[in-house]
């Protein structure tokens, strides 16, 4: 007897594609308020809970979005470009600036 292949490759429950991770945010951005860790399956009907659970962890491990004790999601990170530094978006007299290049040098 010979066995067929499926059509296609079989992912890991756990793999997730960066798009995906996009949706999470963009879902939790869009909510109006804040939105409880239990309202998730709800804003993304088309992830299942592993998924939503795994990406959820990777961004508060990432520091992309803080969620409090009662389970709700308090702040996520804005998109900036990698490229900036603190002085570019920090709100810093001329002074400080200054300052802190003059004692940078040594």
């Amino acid at each position: 007897m010979k066995r067929r292949k499926p059509d296609r490759k079989a992912r890991p429950a756990n793999e997730v594609t960066e798009q995906e991770v996009d949706e999470f945010l963009a879902a939790i951005r869009n909510f109006e308020g804040y939105p409880r860790l239990r309202d998730l399956g709800r804003l993304l009907p088309s992830m299942n809970t592993y998924k939503i659970t795994v990406i959820l962890r990777f961004l508060e491990r990432s520091k992309a979005i803080i969620v409090d004790n009662d389970g709700y999601i308090t702040w996520v990170r804005e998109d900036k470009p990698d490229d900036l530094t603190l002085g570019d978006v920090a709100d810093m007299s001329k002074e400080l600036k200054e300052f802190l290049s003059r004692n940078g040098e040594n």
